[in-house]
């Protein structure tokens, strides 16, 4: 078997010499220990140290954490430097941090159990389980939402600055907490364009109360991070007590420092980046995916088909330069973005940014290897999808492919 670390094909920018150095000293530590690797998809704990200590370079972030699962395993739950500057706490896999936007991933398994049950019809308008949300020029469907198709708009750049009091406030239900943008005009006809969208997405915390007649939080308990073993994850509420809970931090641009971020209330987007979890439980929810303790192999596979025609186009926002991008038709399944590697193994995976934090989780759900890793600061030029693909890289590399389910 052939050790070696993933540096991304698709445009990456070049990595830099003091990793290049690293990765050399690394490549031979592996090469000697290729024999293990291939035998038990072992990889030890101080090769991934040394890797999110690159990782932690590369972003400044105080602390970078990850876990990995292989079949249903944990392999790996560690991490470097701090997850709170103030109290000096490690950060590691069960340091407790909001996930942002991979909420979402756990708000679209809701959705398929429901589909499943015959509660939910994708193809459904969004009226039909949330009658307060006003028509549009067009009908709105659950699986546009799901898609980015539906032309709710998403987050405005000016919308969080903090003398924007509303981002403090905190909505007791859903219905209040989309008067701010619901009566906004549509950006373009549903299905005809794909624009991210995180305001869209929190219409699935009404469809699964609506569906369900539980609250959103008490149906995400007890059927998707329960069965799935995740004891950390729960709703991001500012006056709950959360053992091991760690902090995000913002870099001042004038000074440079590090400055703790705004801590925003997110109940308006509980569904779209409201929720606090682990590495560790995020590996646990891949885990539980990829074993069928969530979903039934059918949903499974339309979550994780290319929904979108192959050239449908992007928005770009006005005061943006156009950029040539593939268009996300090769990539939008339902909430989640499909990928391959540069082995050509495919990926279901998500990314969330939120209070000054990144995350990334990535399922190479026909193999069984899931990996999660957290920056505890934005990491900005860094690409997340690269430090998970090359975590996972070191696992697949000694794992033969499983047939797809």
């Amino acid at each position: 078997m052939k050790a070696r670390y993933y540096t991304r094909a698709r445009g990456a920018r070049p990595l830099s010499s003091r990793w290049s150095l690293m990765a050399g000293f690394l490549l031979i530590a592996l090469s000697s220990l290729t024999g293990v690797m291939a035998a038990t998809a072992v990889v030890p704990a101080e090769i991934i140290q040394s890797y999110l200590e690159r990782w932690q370079a590369e972003s400044g972030a105080p602390g970078v954490s990850a876990a990995v699962c292989v079949n249903g395993e944990l392999k790996f739950s560690g991490g470097v430097g701090v997850s709170d500057l103030d109290s000096g706490m490690a950060q590691n896999g069960r340091s407790v941090h909001n996930i942002g936007s991979i909420s979402k991933t756990q708000a679209v398994v809701a959705i398929m159990q429901l589909v499943e049950q015959g509660k939910v019809r994708l193809d459904a308008e969004v009226q039909t389980y949330a009658p307060w949300f006003p028509k549009k020029q067009k009908p709105i469907t659950v699986r546009q939402v799901l898609t980015h198709t539906s032309g709710i708009r998403h987050y405005r750049d000016d919308e969080f600055d903090p003398d924007q009091l509303w981002m403090f406030r905190h909505y007791d239900n859903v219905e209040e907490s989309t008067r701010r943008w619901r009566d906004d005009p549509l950006a373009f006809d549903p299905g005809t364009h794909w624009m991210y969208s995180s305001f869209a997405t929190n219409l699935l915390h009404a469809i699964v109360e609506a569906a369900s007649g539980e609250s959103f939080e008490d149906y995400l308990t007890r059927h998707v991070w329960r069965p799935a073993g995740m004891s950390d994850t729960r709703f991001d509420i500012p006056s709950r007590i959360v053992p091991r809970r760690g902090k995000g931090y913002e870099r001042n641009p004038k000074t440079g420092l590090l400055e703790n971020a705004v801590a925003e209330d997110v109940s308006y987007k509980f569904a779209g980046g409201g929720v606090i979890s682990t590495d560790e439980d995020l590996c646990r929810f891949g885990s539980a995916l990829n074993a069928g303790r969530l979903l039934k192999p059918a949903s499974l596979a339309e979550m994780y088909r290319l929904q979108l025609p192959s050239d449908i186009p992007f928005v770009q926002k006005k005061d943006r330069p156009a950029r040539v991008r593939p268009s996300m038709g090769l990539r939008q399944g339902l909430i989640f973005v499909l990928d391959h590697d540069v082995e050509g193994r495919s990926y279901a995976g998500h990314s969330g940014g939120v209070k000054g934090t990144e995350s990334h989780f990535t399922n190479y759900y026909k193999d069984g290897v899931v990996v999660a890793i957290h920056f505890n600061s934005a990491s900005g030029p860094i690409d997340m999808r690269e430090a998970t693909e090359g975590l996972a890289q070191l696992y697949l590399e000694g794992i033969s492919p499983k047939a797809p389910k």
